[in-house]
């Protein structure tokens, strides 16, 4: 059973990830995740880059998703369904490696320069388009978690 802090956490993404803002995640919300991403590193749509980015992270996150949460199978997850998929796969012993998949697959996304680390402008770019705080925020987070200080975030954060 998830702790109040968990759900929370779980809350605060779920609206993070629900762009359209209607109580639900959608598939077009994640596509419209990387149409974000896109326009912030100005990548075209007709791209191989662009094509890769929506097949990696938005098709399969949300693929993943719709076939593991949305259980009443209305092509939407709400945030019940969102708590029940978390909380089993939080309390599944193989779950580490759907979360490494899943964290995998975000930081290819946010690595941009692909050199195998996060920069703070690609990491800033990640808290505008999904709406978690302003530069200050991030720059503070990114600092936190830059534990060597060389301004850069490895692949496993």
């Amino acid at each position: 059973m998830l702790t109040e802090l968990q759900k929370k956490k779980l809350t605060y993404y779920f609206h993070a990830f629900d762009v359209d803002k209607n109580g639900f995640l959608e598939e077009s919300d994640f596509d419209r995740i990387v149409d974000a991403y896109a326009e912030a590193y100005k990548i075209p749509k007709d791209s191989a880059t662009y094509q890769e980015i929506s097949s990696n992270f938005a098709k399969n996150r949300w693929n993943t998703l719709a076939k593991e949460a949305d259980k009443n199978a209305d092509n939407k997850v709400n945030l019940d369904e969102w708590f029940s998929y978390h909380d089993k796969l939080l309390n599944d012993p193989k779950s580490d490696f759907i979360w490494l998949r899943i964290t995998s697959a975000l930081f290819e996304v946010l690595d941009v320069d692909k050199d195998d680390s996060l920069a703070l402008e690609e990491y800033q770019t990640m808290y505008n388009f999904y709406g978690f705080g302003n530069e200050s925020l991030s720059a503070e987070n990114f600092f936190k978690l830059d534990f060597d200080g060389m301004a850069k975030l490895g692949e496993m954060m």
